[in-house]
């Protein structure tokens, strides 16, 4: 604990679109104390994340996710876990050093989250660590570096389809992804989509601070 992450000074992700689906954005940014929402969601073959921080920080990825990859049922978990991986290194890209709480929803993500924070090494049932190409790390790889070595990083649980203004939108951003891929929304209004309800989003999430 107390080492600057590897992932710290990353360059800010920029909208791109390679295998699946990649959108990476950002709207006006709340004041205050840096929360993060994360969130998936699995269909068949298919599976998909949304992120969205008070820093403006949202995105989303959907991609094809054959079952033989992983053991059927860390399929969930292991898209939840990359969800976190993508917006956390949207949010310390840009804030490096700063306090960040990360929401998840996901009780089996959580403990992999809050172990690797403690030196854990354990991962999500069948989830292959090995090299990728070009002789990458693992999404989930670098996740455990991020968890064990950002300081101030706070992981804590957020109650599913709550109402949390910030979850809710995780969870609306990931399932935008699932619906591009399956042709029903248009990859075209993804760049409008995402950057409009994210805004909706931390309107609200503004307002319910408020109150």
């Amino acid at each position: 604990m107390g080492q600057r992450s590897p992932l710290a000074h990353a360059p800010r992700p920029q909208t791109r679109q390679r295998r699946g689906i990649c959108i990476d954005q950002q709207v006006k940014a709340l004041a205050g104390p840096i929360v993060l929402a994360t969130d998936a969601s699995v269909a068949a073959d298919r599976v998909a994340s949304g992120y969205l921080a008070t820093t403006g920080h949202t995105g989303l990825r959907a991609h094809h996710y054959p079952r033989y990859l992983v053991h059927p049922h860390s399929r969930v978990v292991v898209t939840e876990l990359r969800a976190a991986y993508w917006g956390l290194k949207a949010v310390l890209a840009a804030h490096a050093g700063h306090a960040v709480e990360v929401r998840v929803d996901n009780l089996q993500a959580l403990r992999h989250l809050l172990s690797w924070q403690q030196g854990g090494t354990d991962m999500p049932k069948g989830y292959d660590t090995h090299l990728r190409s070009q002789g990458r790390k693992s999404r989930l790889v670098k996740l455990q570096m991020l968890a064990e070595y950002t300081p101030h990083l706070t992981f804590v649980h957020e109650k599913a389809h709550a109402g949390h203004p910030l979850n809710e939108a995780a969870d609306s951003l990931a399932k935008l992804g699932l619906r591009c891929l399956r042709g029903t929304v248009p990859r075209t209004e993804l760049p409008h989509l995402v950057p409009l309800w994210a805004t909706g989003a931390l309107t609200d999430y503004r307002r319910s601070q408020a109150a």
